[in-house]
């Protein structure tokens, strides 16, 4: 062999060696997030995660599908199938899917899916790929915030109490005895309403692991928007109420009783269900002007946002109802086809 050929095939195996140590130094690696990025927005968190949005891109649980994992472009095009679990409290940062692996609420288990557990939470890569376990008991409420996943785990022996884990799944913790939602967290600091003791808006901050009162209250599903925090006042029939971030200046937006809403990107348009019997509907008010306009009578829930887009289901689940974030009437239903290749 001449000394050219030698050195050639000398650079082609050291190359080979490199290039198969960066695959498995990557394959095995959790890229890390920057600390103030958000998985999912808190009004989406509390109405179930099943819609997420982020970097062009919408993830969510397709009910045509019994729940399955998809994904499609933020105008509802080019819609895939990522993975058959059923999914919930969708999060997604730049690299991952975080969810809930909720098989054990399906309509009709395959096969396939009792070859693992039917509940925890995962982490996929974004082209489905992957599967990595964060936590093997029940949940809810996950929220990825930074390098972070919380979420309210269930132990047969404890009880249901908030968690935070790293997101590589490597570090568990117990931070809260109550069963909280975690859906609100900035400035090194969870916020959240009280369960076992009260209904305050608490704090807990992520450094010493302290917790203090914030505002009392008896508050439900806090939203902080702007220079607003946006809440169910439970005290009140359950109307939902504006005050500011001090707790001064409250008052009642919609005055009627409502079980569930959420807030646009923009921070202009407030959705909302009212649950008033035969008087049930669905509505919107424009945060702006105070006007109001009715979508649909009936019973309505799991309202999401995207940038574009709001969606919402029917109680039954028989329907999930697409209509535009800008304040557009034109009222549609989101109806993806079932791409199951099981």
């Amino acid at each position: 062999m001449s000394t050219i050929k030698k050195v050639l095939l000398t650079l082609f195996i050291i190359t080979s060696i490199t290039f198969a140590g960066v695959l498995l130094y990557s394959s095995g690696r959790t890229y890390l997030n920057d600390e103030d990025l958000i998985g999912n927005t808190t009004g989406n968190i509390y109405n179930g995660g099943l819609f997420c949005e982020r970097d062009g891109k919408i993830y969510f649980s397709n009910d045509n599908d019994d729940g399955s994992l998809y994904v499609m472009n933020s105008d509802t095009t080019n819609i895939k199938k990522l993975y058959y679990d059923k999914a919930a409290y969708i999060n997604v940062d730049e690299n991952y899917i975080y969810y809930l692996r909720a098989n054990n609420t399906r309509e009709n288990a395959s096969g396939s899916i009792l070859m693992f557990n039917n509940t925890g939470i995962y982490r996929l890569k974004q082209n489905g790929r992957a599967l990595k376990l964060i936590s093997s008991n029940p949940g809810s409420y996950v929220t990825v915030r930074g390098n972070h996943v919380y979420y309210q785990n269930y132990d047969v022996n404890a009880g249901l109490f908030l968690y935070r884990n790293q997101t590589d799944g490597s570090l568990e913790r117990l931070l809260l005895r109550e069963a909280v939602i975690p859906s609100i967290i900035m400035d090194n600091k969870l916020y959240y309403v009280g369960v076992n003791e009260d209904h305050n808006i608490n704090s807990l901050d992520l450094s010493s692991f302290t917790t203090r009162p914030c505002i009392e209250g008896n508050f439900a599903y806090p939203i902080f928007q702007g220079d607003y925090i946006y809440y169910i006042d439970q005290s009140n029939n359950y109307t939902i109420n504006r005050m500011n971030k001090d707790g001064s200046s409250r008052f009642i937006i919609v005055d009627e009783r409502c079980s569930t809403f959420n807030i646009t990107n923009s921070g202009k348009y407030l959705y909302y269900q009212v649950d008033n019997m035969d008087k049930s509907k669905i509505c919107r008010i424009d945060l702006t002007t105070m006007e109001t306009e009715v979508l649909l009578d009936g019973h309505y829930k799991q309202i999401h946002v995207t940038e574009h887009y709001v969606f919402f289901k029917d109680f039954d689940n028989t329907n999930t109802y697409i209509v535009s974030a800008d304040g557009s009437s034109k009222l549609g239903t989101f109806n993806p086809p079932n791409l199951n290749e099981d």
